[in-house]
């Protein structure tokens, strides 16, 4: 009828033989049979079905909610659950792995087939909105490297500055534990942090590192222009909100409110010294480029005035104890 390959996993041989007759004359091919979740992980990889039949209660180790969770996460195959039990638990925990269909024992084939069906439908309907949803993740992070591009055009920045903040920041983050949500949403803010600097004077931005009076004002105005071009976005992290924070200093002494400590934003914590390092590590039209050990000291020396403690420690460990490297320039 189809041809869809289907796999069964069932401890109990009577069971598994009357369903591998019932999909054949579905019309569907079986292309295998495991009787334990270690051999239907096995099969999964090596038969690639397109869908695969489970039991939740199987002989040995692994019982069929797990082995589910592994195949599904490892190689994309839809699941159906078959089951003679109904409690609560059971439910629970197979609807943690997000299965494709839930059959209860005894069953008859058209339950089978109106099963097979729908999921197989939905896993295709799914695959095609994950393909949307990356084509559109696409889209937006090159919109996002377009405008770090063009702030580095006309800012301070030697080409890539963004690039090399994101990823210190993204190892920061990771060291800290942030979730990978969270990392991705520092991520964006970390190429969208100075979006406002094409407001700003170039000859300003050239000597930013030693303006005073009203170029210092102006330059200092940069935070909360941002933050409102970014606040109209309606992006899925805090972003206006990091980018705002990202030149408060922890000891209260920065800009552009003043604020200190655990009132200034992880994230924009975090920001903050990766921007410090890639600044103090490039060269400037007002300085040459620090060494990285003085660059390092610099941040040290500035730990709980300027910069968080815990981020500066953290920072100080990736580079001098587990070898983290930014990208040359």
């Amino acid at each position: 009828m189809n041809g869809r390959r289907i796999m069964v996993v069932e401890d109990e041989w009577v069971v598994s033989d009357q369903i591998c007759r019932d999909l054949n004359d579905l019309g569907y091919t079986v292309c295998g049979t495991a009787s334990s979740g270690d051999e239907a992980i096995r099969k999964a990889e090596a038969e690639r079905p397109d869908l695969i039949i489970i039991d939740i209660v199987l002989k040995g180790n692994m019982d069929g909610i797990e082995a589910a969770e592994r195949i599904t996460s490892q190689f994309d195959i839809p699941v159906i659950y078959l089951t003679a039990y109904t409690n609560r638990e059971l439910i629970e925990r197979a609807k943690q792995t997000k299965p494709f269909g839930y059959l209860v024992k005894p069953f008859i084939k058209k339950e089978l087939h109106t099963n097979i069906e729908m999921a197989l439908h939905k896993h295709k309907e799914d695959k095609n909105i994950k393909n949307y949803l990356a084509r559109l993740t696409k889209c937006f992070k090159g919109t996002i490297d377009a405008f770090s591009g063009v702030i580095e055009l006309r800012g301070p920045y030697t080409s890539g500055h963004h690039l090399r903040v994101a990823e210190l920041t993204r190892a920061i983050a990771r060291e800290i534990g942030l979730t990978d949500f969270s990392v991705e949403g520092l991520l964006v803010a970390a190429y969208v942090y100075d979006i406002s600097l094409v407001n700003i004077p170039v000859d300003i931005l050239q000597d930013s590192g030693q303006l005073t009076g009203l170029n210092l004002a102006i330059y200092q105005t940069y935070p909360q222009m941002s933050y409102d071009i970014l606040k109209e976005v309606d992006f899925p992290w805090p972003i206006a909100d990091i980018v705002l924070q990202h030149r408060e200093c922890y000891d209260g002494s920065g800009f552009p409110s003043g604020i200190k400590g655990e009132n200034i934003l992880l994230r924009a914590r975090i920001l903050a010294v990766a921007d410090a390092i890639e600044d103090l590590t490039s060269h400037r039209a007002f300085r040459n480029a620090f060494p990285l050990n003085k660059a390092l000291e610099e941040i040290s020396s500035n730990s709980g005035s300027k910069y968080d403690p815990k981020v500066v420690d953290i920072c100080l460990k990736l580079f001098l104890e587990k070898g983290f490297k930014l990208e040359e320039a």
